[in-house]
């Protein structure tokens, strides 16, 4: 099947597992300000995203609107899964062969909305845009300097 958002010649991405560990600071007794990181890791590479938002109109419990700035950093093996070209795929493709290194990726902010549904379980929803540093803008993947994202998902609570 002809994919028209995959560039011809670079083949498909890798999928695998990959697990999330999400831990946050209050910096206030009613959760209104807090610290953010999440590491997430696996077969594909590591990305850790480490922020500070505010919640707007939240809930004792932690649920209901947040905003928050977020700066991001990626190991190599993801950068490059992600945006970098190898020599064959260069060969394949035309485009240029590029090295992504590991380090900084992106700064953004998102806006997001917590919720349970039971008693462990929370509907989880995200609007994110994030403006990619320098060396993941000039990789010839990458169509714009910027990314933005909506998601929704679901959080077993501890």
């Amino acid at each position: 099947m002809n994919n028209p958002w995959r560039w011809v010649g670079l083949g498909d991405s890798r999928s695998g597992v990959t697990v999330l560990l999400e831990v946050r600071h209050a910096l206030t007794e009613d959760w209104r300000y807090f610290l953010d990181g999440r590491v997430l890791t696996g077969e594909v590479g590591t990305l850790g995203i480490f922020g500070a938002g505010t919640c707007l109109a939240c809930k004792p419990n932690g649920t209901g609107w947040q905003v928050g700035a977020v700066v991001t950093f990626h190991d190599g093996k993801l950068a490059n899964r992600d945006f970098g070209v190898t020599t064959q795929q260069s060969i394949d493709s035309g485009l240029p062969a590029t090295d992504v290194d590991s380090g900084y990726r992106s700064t953004g902010f998102n806006v997001s909305y917590r919720n349970y549904l039971h008693k462990n379980w929370q509907i989880f929803g995200e609007a994110l845009y994030e403006a990619f540093g320098s060396e993941v803008s000039d990789s010839p993947i990458t169509r714009n300097n910027y990314e933005a994202e909506i998601g929704v998902g679901f959080i077993y609570v501890f």
